[in-house]
């Protein structure tokens, strides 16, 4: 039977906290795809990442933790999740790890028991040295690009009747700004009335022409968006999964500040 995400995302975890020597990162490796697509933040540099990038990426920042003379399982260990969301093959986190980051956001993707698709983005409070890795260069998708500046477009335009549309019948939503996914055509319909309604101070701090944005790219199947709108004092990762111009899956994750 396939790992469920939750699943593998216990086991990964649980796989990094062993990780005394530099042969123990086989374990949490052998959690990602040898067809991986990521795009990540998480030293102030935007890359997107292969399978090959990301294991270059993960034995540098074990060769730099080791001879900075830090334990990288203590260092795991304070990891403090402060939302954790799943689905079916799909899952979100929000973690933060003082005293390097108040605001990681992690969403994998899980297909034949691996994750083919990640995005992760950590709020850096200095700066972090580079760890040498160059981004795997994939083609930027416009397709995957024009499905979500639609989807924001409607959102700015508070378009209740076409929001629904953008999403895939069976879709997925995981979210901090509800305790429960959303899945399939009733659910989105319900989570877009009730965004617009009740989740207006996110939505328009997203939407906002004066919000930052940190990370805007699309490879593949997925889309990272990254903002920060400091007048509003709000910052979001939004992460989608596009297939034949419909959202399939949507991660929101927002944070005060």
């Amino acid at each position: 039977m396939s790992r469920t995400a939750e699943e593998l995302m216990t086991h990964h975890i649980e796989s990094m906290m062993k990780m005394k020597e530099d042969s123990n990162l086989d374990e949490a490796l052998a959690d990602y795809s040898e067809d991986l697509v990521a795009i990540t933040r998480l030293d102030g540099r935007t890359r997107t990442m292969g399978y090959d990038t990301l294991t270059d990426t993960m034995r540098n920042t074990f060769t730099f933790a080791t001879k900075l003379g830090m334990d990288v399982e203590s260092a795991v260990e304070k990891l403090d999740i402060l939302f954790r969301q799943s689905e079916g093959g799909y899952i979100t986190l929000l973690a933060s790890l003082k005293p390097f980051s108040s605001f990681a956001s992690f969403t994998y993707m899980i297909e034949n028991d691996k994750a083919i698709y990640v995005t992760g983005y950590a709020k850096t409070a200095l700066s972090m040295p580079s760890l040498g890795v160059k981004a795997h260069p994939f083609p930027e998708n416009p397709e995957t690009l024009a499905t979500v500046e639609k989807h924001l477009s409607n959102l700015r335009k508070h378009d209740a009747h076409a929001l629904p549309q953008d999403y895939a019948d069976d879709a997925i939503i995981l979210t901090n700004l509800s305790e429960r996914p959303y899945h399939g055509t009733a659910a989105i319909e319900y989570y877009c009335s009730n965004l617009l309604e009740k989740a207006s101070v996110e939505i328009d701090a997203l939407t906002d022409p004066n919000t930052k944005i940190i990370v805007k790219e699309a490879v593949a199947e997925i889309a990272c968006i990254v903002f920060q709108n400091r007048a509003k004092k709000k910052s979001g990762v939004m992460t989608y999964r596009v297939q034949q111009g419909k959202i399939v899956f949507e991660s929101a994750i927002f944070q005060n500040g």
